[in-house]
């Protein structure tokens, strides 16, 4: 224990400097779900925020680690809290092409449609990024996939403009609309 308590600090003195993310943070993005229920036992907190507004979730979902997630939710973290670019957990997972991590989030009540500070929702995210299955599960999970963006633009726009062909097929045969 004495040991660890001595990593999480020197950890926390390195990464303060960076971003400001805290040794849960660090523990969260690297995945270590035991450190990770040490860390929360011993009253490390969940709402915790780096310079960008991101928490331990955030840092655990962009980085899919799915069972740091489950401890980090099941210890009471919020599923949808927002980052200082309005992102929430499945916004960043949906972006970074993490599927186990996209239908977790769903699972466990994640808004499906949140917008970020761009008026994009996770399925942009995963259009643009040309993530089909993660596509495929937000369509099914309840994902509107005629929201448009402030510029105007729907999810097929988008797929069109980035020739993501094989999303635009999943997008048109799912009732979307340009």
């Amino acid at each position: 224990m004495k040991k660890t308590l001595v990593w999480i600090f020197v950890a926390a003195i390195f990464l303060v400097g960076c971003d400001g993310n805290t040794p849960l943070m660090k523990l969260a993005q690297d995945g270590d779900v035991a450190q990770l229920k040490t860390a929360l036992a011993a009253g490390a907190s969940l709402e915790e925020r780096n310079k960008y507004g991101w928490t331990a979730l955030m840092h655990a979902a962009r980085s899919g680690h799915v069972d740091a997630v489950r401890t980090l939710l099941d210890a009471g973290a919020k599923v949808d809290v927002r980052d200082d670019t309005g992102s929430t957990s499945l916004i960043r997972a949906a972006g970074k092409g993490r599927l186990d991590m996209v239908s977790l989030l769903i699972e466990r009540g994640a808004n499906i449609n949140a917008v970020d500070e761009n008026g994009w929702t996770p399925l942009f995210w995963a259009v643009n990024r040309g993530h089909v299955a993660i596509v495929k599960s937000l369509i099914a999970g309840g994902a509107s996939i005629n929201i448009r963006d402030p510029g105007g633009r729907s999810p097929m726009q988008v797929a069109k403009m980035e020739g993501q062909d094989d999303v635009l097929q999943i997008l048109e045969e799912a009732g979307g609309k340009y």
